[in-house]
């Protein structure tokens, strides 16, 4: 459903494959948690937006006592498998204007990390992109952006410390390789990976990651260990063997991820993520647009 007024929110969750298989919020389980509004569609000048919910975790849950909402959007917002069709783009442009200011986001990928398990849990700390994507960074800002701790230590540290009362094994730490999406990565591609000191390889951490840093948002994000990448463990991986993770940990992801929101106190916010930008001086500006 065509939604023309854009509901005020801080707060925000961007599913990915860690909660694909199940119905989100409904199925987590998850106490305090409420559907106020559902298949919310958005025009952007990028596009339509996949269909968001509009959430509302109640006062006996949250850290600071009240109230809060939050805006979802399924699978990173894509409209297929490819994000050729510009959905982070989509959901940005929505969340800069609801006045979103942190932003949880879940999803899965291969281990380059020979430690890293299928049913793992990794919070990275960095990334590196290795997609050909043109980016649309200056749509959001006329700034500069730096990518000084690219993923909000405050919010990593609450999502380590909600997926560890779901999840056996979680690493706190770990760099992500952003790769092209849809297709998985050659075994001579993951040890190039591994060289570069990669530990989880997958597709949608960019451009989130930077989006949210244009918009002034702090952001943070979890994955699941879904599969070995190529090359690194056994070469006869039954490649449909992901969707059996994504069965098990849909409703756990879910309720880490509304946990992790509930438990923000933004009074107690120690990060850096808003002064991680570089204003350009008028001058300059007008040099460029000359």
């Amino acid at each position: 459903m065509k939604v023309t007024e854009i509901p005020q929110v801080e707060y925000a969750i961007i599913g990915g494959s860690g909660t694909w298989a199940g119905e989100f919020p409904e199925a987590t389980g998850f106490k305090g948690v409420s559907v106020i509004q559902d298949d919310m569609e958005f025009d952007t000048p990028f596009g339509t937006t996949m269909a968001m919910k509009l959430l509302e975790l109640s006062a006996d849950v949250t850290a600071d006592g009240k109230p809060r909402k939050l805006l979802t959007v399924p699978f990173h917002g894509f409209h297929g498998l490819a994000p050729y069709n510009t959905p982070s783009e989509q959901i940005f442009w929505v969340f800069q204007r609801a006045g979103v200011k942190y932003i949880v986001a879940e999803g899965s990928g291969g281990s380059i990390n020979p430690l890293l398990d299928p049913g793992d849990i990794i919070v990275p700390h960095d990334f590196v992109d290795f997609t050909k994507r043109p980016t649309n960074i200056h749509r959001f800002t006329p700034n500069i952006v730096r990518m000084r701790e690219p993923l909000c230590p405050d919010l990593r540290k609450i999502l380590f410390e909600k997926a560890k009362e779901e999840y056996p094994r979680v690493f706190s730490r770990g760099v992500y390789a952003n790769t092209e999406p849809p297709r998985f990565e050659t075994a001579t591609e993951i040890k190039m990976l591994a060289d570069a000191r990669c530990d989880i390889t997958g597709h949608t951490i960019v451009p989130e990651v930077y989006l949210s840093r244009a918009i002034g948002a702090c952001y943070a994000s979890l994955y699941l260990v879904s599969n070995f990448a190529e090359g690194v463990e056994d070469p006869t991986w039954r490649g449909d063997s992901i969707f059996d993770h994504y069965r098990d940990s849909a409703d756990k992801i879910g309720r880490v991820t509304l946990g992790a929101i509930a438990a923000i106190n933004p009074a107690e916010k120690k990060c850096s993520c808003k002064d991680y930008m570089i204003e350009v001086p008028g001058n300059v500006k007008d040099r460029i647009s000359e």
